[in-house]
């Protein structure tokens, strides 16, 4: 079984909380410069985020109590502000990439956003991994393991991921071409993100071997492969109805 691992403590929601300040900031700036869209994908991808978030937290993926600078946080407010950074922190500079290439200029959405996203990614797993190193003896780091590889998962997660598919290739072709560019933007970002964030040895993959009923940290090729899998597959089309849904109910002002 495959899992994608991530490793926090519980002052896991300083760095959050920081990174929200940082994505509102940048976001209005995008709104004030570009307009009302900005703000769109910022709602819809966040409010997409609290519904995965709201599942893995019944299902007891996310687990352990999260502080903001000494106070604990309910879990309602974890989720909360866990969807209000992990949904906008890649959607929104995906949307400004996409906006970009639609007017032709590339070089430069590019190298911001990358800045951007990098910026943001580094901070929170740097501060990660701060904290793990603060430990005591008797504290232990938080720990959620998502399963890649059950079997009903996969099948259920291939036909979400399908009639993601279906969803875009609907999309009227004068702007399809901005929809896909949305969506292997994010792949993109959310691929940084877990490479910054592995190279600072709090995210990763992990295999459970059933014979020995531990967990093993496989090889740089395989953890290469898990976590573009969980980019480019797993996480990219599972949150892209907060672009396509969003466009059909007719939020967006596309020209």
């Amino acid at each position: 079984m495959m899992y994608s691992v991530r490793k926090t403590t519980v002052k896991h929601g300083d760095a959050n909380l920081i990174v929200l300040i940082y994505i509102l900031i940048i976001t209005s700036i995008l709104i004030h410069q570009y307009g009302i869209n900005y703000l769109v994908i910022f709602c819809s991808s966040a409010l997409l985020h609290m519904l995965i978030e709201t599942g893995l937290s019944i299902f007891g993926i996310r687990k352990g109590s999260v502080y903001i600078f000494g106070n604990e946080l309910p879990r309602a407010a974890d989720v909360v502000l866990k969807s209000l950074v992990e949904g906008p922190a890649f959607c929104v500079p995906a949307f400004f990439v996409a906006d970009q290439f639609q007017s032709e200029n590339y070089l430069f959405p590019i190298v911001l956003s990358v800045a951007v996203v990098g910026l943001a990614a580094f901070y929170l797993g740097w501060r990660d991994k701060v904290n793990i190193g603060k430990l005591t003896k008797e504290e232990t780091p938080l720990v959620s393991r998502r399963a890649m590889t059950k079997p009903l998962a996969v099948i259920l997660l291939a036909l979400i991921n399908s009639g993601c598919i279906a969803a875009f290739f609907l999309i009227p072709l004068t702007h399809r071409g901005h929809a896909f560019t949305y969506l292997f933007a994010y792949s993109v970002f959310v691929l940084l993100f877990y490479f910054i964030n592995y190279n600072l040895g709090v995210r990763y993959i992990e295999m459970y071997e059933s014979e020995t009923k531990k967990y093993t940290k496989p090889g740089i090729g395989f953890q290469m492969a898990g976590l573009t899998y969980d980019s480019a597959y797993e996480m990219a089309l599972l949150v892209s109805p907060a672009y396509w849904l969003t466009f059909y109910l007719g939020f967006f002002m596309l020209d």
